[in-house]
């Protein structure tokens, strides 16, 4: 009986009969396999990022906007199959391999990697609740860290994501990142080659939160190189109605607030949002679209 404990929950169910906290099989599920043009700039210029979504995840967060994808929907296929899409997306002209929330299928994301390592960076982009001893599995492989810092108050870790050991979790991880690829590498084109961006996404009346994310990051970062992404791109998803404080949009005057914390702190490659950034239109559809078949 193989036992997964690919994330903190080590929930300890075999994926191959049965389903366990991340709500998705051992084999591989996608949402999407697309070109996506609204990551950071420093990741996707005019290619955009070949972002595979991968279904399921160890945090579903409450507010989550790809609330369905996280539950569970998608399509089921072959690592070949996977290996298969780096390639087909790299042909589209994208700019990197944004692997989505794929943290509970690394192993599979290891050995489609060791069948088509693309030419482009390829991008973890994850929720942050990672283990060291899985990430430690992609070491080599991959080029970027994308991790979302989403907690550092243990009350709302475990209220919206069910993970109050967040905090210390998320920290852990991205020293691991840090560690796998040290220095940031940015080409003549402008875009990270190399290297970690943290996101952070400003959550409605949580501006304590937010600064004290900032003050945890600070110590883990270097606040010179590495990158920071602060989100304002909050809407009330999935089940943000049952929780009557973040069913509302951020206010300006919070994100600036968290904005501005960060600029006294130090950091100094920050990414912020205009406030149009919050519209659904963003979310791309997880219809499919180049699993199964090329689409060009």
């Amino acid at each position: 009986m193989n036992k997964c404990e690919l994330c903190p929950r080590k929930c300890g169910v075999d994926r191959s009969v049965a389903i366990g906290y991340c709500a998705v099989p051992s084999t591989v599920k996608l949402g999407r396999a697309a070109l996506h043009f609204w990551e950071e700039p420093v990741l996707a210029g005019k290619g955009g990022s070949g972002a595979v979504f991968f279904s399921g995840c160890s945090l579903k967060c409450v507010y989550c906007q790809n609330f369905f994808l996280s539950r569970g929907q998608g399509t089921e296929i072959s690592v070949p199959r996977l290996a298969e899409i780096f390639k087909e997306i790299e042909e589209q002209g994208a700019d990197n391999i944004d692997l989505v929330t794929g943290s509970h299928y690394v192993p599979q994301i290891a050995e489609a990697l060791s069948l088509c390592k693309p030419r482009v960076p390829v991008v973890f982009n994850c929720g942050g609740y990672e283990l060291p001893e899985t990430l430690a599995l992609l070491e080599g492989l991959v080029d970027v860290y994308m991790p979302d810092f989403k907690y550092a108050d243990t009350v709302l870790a475990a209220r919206y994501s069910a993970a109050p050991d967040y905090p210390e979790t998320a920290a852990k991880a991205i020293g691991e990142m840090k560690r796998q690829v040290g220095e940031t590498v940015i080409g003549e084109d402008g875009l990270m080659k190399k290297g970690l961006l943290v996101r952070h996404l400003v959550l409605p009346g949580a501006v304590a939160n937010s600064k004290k994310v900032l003050d945890i990051l600070g110590n883990i970062v270097d606040k010179k190189k590495d990158y920071l992404s602060l989100m304002s791109q909050y809407i009330p998803c999935g089940e943000a109605a049952k929780y009557p404080e973040i069913n509302r949009r951020l206010k300006p005057i919070e994100y600036k607030a968290v904005v501005a914390h960060a600029e006294k702190l130090g950091f100094e490659n920050v990414f912020v949002q205009l406030s149009d950034s919050a519209e659904e239109g963003y979310i791309p559809d997880f219809d499919g679209r180049g699993v199964l078949k090329r689409e060009d």
